[in-house]
């Protein structure tokens, strides 16, 4: 008898505490109730551990300043401060779908900032797409993310697409370059711009010897390199990332390619590359988004804020934190926009409502210039240039103004 009144006051205390305790909720027509005094909860993924783990820690620490930034002016209808839950995909397909099912188990998230890498971007997507929870990629930049009719699918990130081309252009109009090898990682991104420079650089005049993928386990490339040296490339483009290319780049000296142009894309524009490649990074071409848009004044306050709170200024982590931040401020101006206060004080967000409002963002001006996003959630500006490695920097080369559209004799 003594059990059971034990456990009948133990039964009376926890109705009690949720009696009393602010608790989330979620209605029957997919509305997430965030009660008074609570935050709400966005989801940023990226790779922390992976491939690309410093450009990742770079895209974290963006979104974290843009969220300071935003909870300083009051938070979501001046009461409720954003909350940031940072989750690490490694940019592995596999820990993606592992990580989205994380992220939509939890009631209290409204939204997804990520991810990163255009493969993970991939597996997750359709996991939000069956929780209705709108995703906005700062670096999932592969065409196909696109086209694959997902409603809360959006990026602030740039097109493979466009980049290819530009790539192609760069390499046949401005270097000179006839003869081009083309490598990539096998993955949805370095696959798929690999393929969009082929077709551009056949279109040119090129001629592509060689179009073979690499193992990204493996530690030495010189066996694939090697194949390549009777065809006589005078360019070699790789579709993938840094991790591979500082492994490739020294190893093309070691079978004769030191001469050979090496271009890379946004995957490899990273400080991580030349500080891993050394001195064989110099002369390196790679594509990245311009950094010349936006309002430049409002860019170098961000960079010095930056630096003021981590150490560092943002090009020294990873290129892509003016889309993370662009790309977490998109999801909160949303928020803002569809969140409305209920008789009980409790904010209300509309599931639905948020993804509309996220994929009709137009003319936001973010850091990274006006960003409206189209039907198919691309909201990027697909501005790119075109980057070198000097003295251990990447410089941008100017004058390219009309690239496309220049003709060769």
């Amino acid at each position: 008898m003594r059990n059971m009144k034990s456990l009948r006051f133990v039964f009376l205390i926890v109705v009690l505490a949720l009696a009393v305790s602010p608790v989330y909720g979620q209605g029957d027509d997919g509305q997430v109730i965030v009660p008074p005094g609570e935050t709400v909860k966005i989801a940023l993924v990226t790779d922390l551990t992976g491939p690309i783990a410093p450009m990742g820690v770079d895209i974290q620490q963006a979104g974290e300043l843009a969220v300071e930034e935003f909870n300083a002016d009051g938070g979501v209808l001046g009461e409720w401060p954003i909350e940031l839950v940072v989750e690490d995909d490694a940019c592995s397909g596999d820990q993606a779908t592992t990580v989205a099912s994380r992220v939509v188990s939890d009631p209290e998230i409204v939204a997804v900032a990520g991810h990163s890498c255009s493969g993970a971007t991939s597996a997750a997507s359709d996991i939000y797409e069956d929780a209705r929870l709108p995703m906005v990629s700062p670096s999932a930049t592969a065409t196909v993310l696109a086209t694959r009719d997902l409603s809360v699918f959006n990026r602030t990130a740039p097109l493979d697409a466009d980049q290819g081309v530009l790539d192609a252009h760069y390499l046949y109009k401005i270097l000179g370059v006839r003869r081009l090898a083309v490598l990539h990682d096998n993955d949805t991104y370095g696959l798929g711009l690999a393929e969009v420079v082929q077709e551009a650089f056949i279109e040119l005049g090129g001629e592509v010897v060689a179009f073979q993928g690499i193992s990204v386990t493996d530690q030495d490339f010189r066996p694939v390199l090697t194949e390549l040296v009777p065809e006589q490339p005078e360019a070699i483009f790789f579709g993938g990332y840094q991790q591979q290319a500082v492994l490739l780049v020294p190893q093309m000296a070691d079978v004769g390619l030191e001469d050979v142009y090496f271009f890379g894309p946004d995957g490899i524009f990273a400080q991580a590359f030349i500080d891993g490649a050394g001195d064989a990074g110099e002369g390196v071409l790679a594509s990245f988004p311009s950094l010349d848009v936006g309002d430049p004044e409002r860019n170098a306050d961000f960079d010095d804020l930056y630096y003021d709170t981590y150490g560092l200024y943002p090009e020294e982590q990873g290129p892509f934190h003016a889309q993370s931040y662009d790309a977490t401020f998109v999801l909160m101006n949303a928020i803002e926009a569809v969140a409305e206060v209920d008789d009980d004080g409790n904010l209300v967000i509309d599931r639905e409502a948020l993804i509309e409002a996220v994929r009709t963002t137009t003319e936001y001006s973010g850091l990274t210039g006006s960003l409206t996003c189209d039907e198919f959630g691309n909201c990027g500006t697909s501005i790119f240039g075109v980057y070198y490695v000097q003295d251990g920097e990447w410089v941008e080369i100017t004058g390219l103004e009309g690239l496309l559209e220049m003709e060769v004799e």
